[in-house]
């Protein structure tokens, strides 16, 4: 439904002599229905035109009358220093349900374009340690988007950076060398993994040996030492085949699993081409690059032993991304703990003359914490997200049991409702907020939550099983009247809206925001219009309107990640 905003745009732009381009990002969306469908407000030009906003509004509205108005401009009003626009409600009635009733769930869908490429980055665990809860957001958020972004058309490269390279893996070496059997990996291997992680953290406080020990082992390790370079691909191997099928169960995928160890390889070219810009320098044996005049302190590439850090893995990664695709964006989803870290890679790679440094962007967001104390794998304070699933598919099986004894397949039905819960949960506030982890709220079934999104379409589908009717082409699309009716439909209509600030933002709230307010008035319109039972012109209507309503939420719901239900 877009055209109707280039309508809008097109009379403005005649009426007041500028161009279209300056027109569209004038327009607003009204938030009482007596304020129009669309509006415009003058203010700004009031200095350049030296008129009230109330003069020009009414100028304009006299010239984009006197030009004739369009099928879909009902009237234009002044109140204020606004200029408002009323669609005509049949006309946008059967614009709308026509698009939405032909394209189904790919109403407002756009076709692929391979000059707009976004790769973006999200998840991003280390191996060898248990998926946390604190992994949610960068895999939720991600995902997301990257659905997002390509219904809207972009071209995009889904990467998981995995952590896999790094002191870490000598700590964990070094703990399995003195502590480890491979007869305890059968039960869960990357449980047992992260307990000696953990071990190890308790005994270095007391052995700092152990400190030495690791980062001789990471050493060893980047220099090709086979027993060393065995035990890690070993902990990969089994890292990976829990990770795909957790990934498998949240309904997230990759285009591309590359981790910070494939590109080790081209560490010694990066770090060649910094040095001969004159940007590295040796200080105390470490290779850093001096930020201070950026304000961003110091990055350290190098160890003194030579090791290779993740700032300096993620330079060459986002080198040899723009090779590979050319990206007009490249969106790291990571916590906002890690902003430094980004302004300082952005910060080299445009001192290097990398020229696309600017189409990077840090989606930051907000922390998970547990209790009063931030998760932290070291310290074993870590909640695991499958433990989570599984006590909220516990908690939704008692409730869908409790609505609905006579529900078929109830536990495949609990899955997707607890799915939805979680899923939704963390969408549910802007992402740059912080997140409290607590059992109530995250399974909470009541409210505004994704269960309510998956109940709402439920309803949907009831509706029209009780219309038991094939939905015929509406003749007169007068028959729209009732308040229910318009909003709803005004709502529906505003979708791609929602998706295009999704991708402006980088913020999946807004997806989320959206499909409450669709539900809500979607509930408020069965409440208030009844289908089954009335004229058959309106019935006919009605229902298709639910019908319409049911395509635009189970496409949203998709791009969440949300399953929908028939039943519930």
């Amino acid at each position: 439904m877009k055209h109707y905003n280039d309508i809008v745009a097109t009379l403005l732009a005649k009426a007041a002599s500028i161009p279209v381009a300056q027109a569209l990002p004038l327009i607003e969306f009204p938030p009482k229905p007596e304020q129009g469908d669309r509006a415009i407000a003058c203010f700004s030009f009031a200095k350049t035109l030296q008129k009230s906003p109330q003069e020009i509004a009414a100028t304009w509205a006299d010239r984009i009358r006197s030009q004739g108005l369009p099928d879909e401009i009902a009237r234009v009003d002044v109140q204020g220093g606004y200029l408002n626009f009323f669609f005509s409600t049949p006309k946008f009635a059967q614009d709308l349900l026509t698009e939405v009733l032909s394209q189904k769930t790919s109403f407002a869908k756009t076709s692929i374009d391979p000059k707009q490429t976004a790769v973006i980055e999200y998840s991003s665990p280390n191996i060898a340690k248990p998926f946390s809860i604190g992994h949610l957001r960068s895999t939720n958020l991600g995902a997301c988007l990257s659905r997002v972004y390509t219904y809207l058309g972009w071209n995009v490269q889904r990467i998981n950076h995995l952590g896999d390279w790094g002191t870490q893996f000598g700590k964990l070496i070094t703990a399995y060398r003195k502590w480890g059997n491979a007869q305890d990996f059968d039960q869960d291997p990357i449980d047992y993994l992260f307990k000696l992680y953990v071990r190890f953290h308790e005994e270095e406080k007391d052995n700092p040996q152990l400190t030495i020990e690791a980062r001789e082992a990471f050493s060893m390790l980047e220099k090709g030492d086979e027993n060393a370079k065995e035990l890690w691909e070993w902990f990969r191997s089994l890292s990976l085949k829990e990770l795909h099928a957790l990934y498998s169960k949240l309904g997230v995928e990759f285009d591309h699993i590359w981790g910070e160890s494939f590109y080790i390889d081209q560490l010694p070219a990066l770090l060649q081409t910094l040095h001969d810009k004159n940007l590295s320098k040796l200080d105390d044996g470490a290779l850093i690059v001096d930020l201070k005049e950026q304000n961003l302190s110091v990055a350290v590439l190098q160890k003194g032993d030579e090791s290779s850090l993740y700032i300096t893995r993620d330079l060459a990664a986002a080198i040899y991304r723009f090779q590979e695709f050319a990206f007009t964006k490249m969106i790291y989803v990571v916590g906002s703990e890690q902003s430094l870290h980004f302004q300082q890679i952005f910060s080299i790679l445009q001192l290097a003359g990398y020229d696309f440094y600017d189409r990077c962007q840090h989606v930051a967001f907000g922390q998970i914490t547990f209790g009063n104390e931030k998760m932290s794998t070291r310290k074993g304070n870590v909640v695991f997200l499958k433990d989570v699933l599984a006590r909220a598919e516990e908690k939704a099986l008692s409730i869908v049991q409790e609505k609905n004894p006579d529900l078929e397949h109830p536990q495949v039905v609990a899955e997707k409702v607890s799915l939805a819960a979680i899923l939704f949960a963390d969408i549910s506030a802007k992402r740059i907020k912080n997140v409290k982890f607590d059992w109530d709220e995250i399974l909470s079934f009541e409210g505004e939550t994704g269960p309510y999104l998956q109940y709402s379409y439920a309803r949907a589908q009831s509706l029209m099983k009780k219309w038991e009717q094939d939905l015929r082409p509406i003749e007169d699309f007068s028959v729209f009247t009732d308040p229910a009716e318009l909003k709803l439909l005004k709502t529906a209509s505003q979708y791609v809206f929602a998706l295009e600030k999704v991708v402006q933002e980088n913020e999946p709230f807004y997806l989320g925001k959206y499909l409450l307010d669709l539900t809500k008035d979607f509930n408020r319109f069965y409440q208030a219009c009844r289908i089954v039972g009335e004229e058959d012109a309106i019935g006919n209507a009605r229902a298709s309107l639910v019908q319409a309503t049911s395509y635009v939420l189970a496409s949203g719901m998709s791009l969440l990640g949300i399953p929908t239900l028939e039943k519930m």
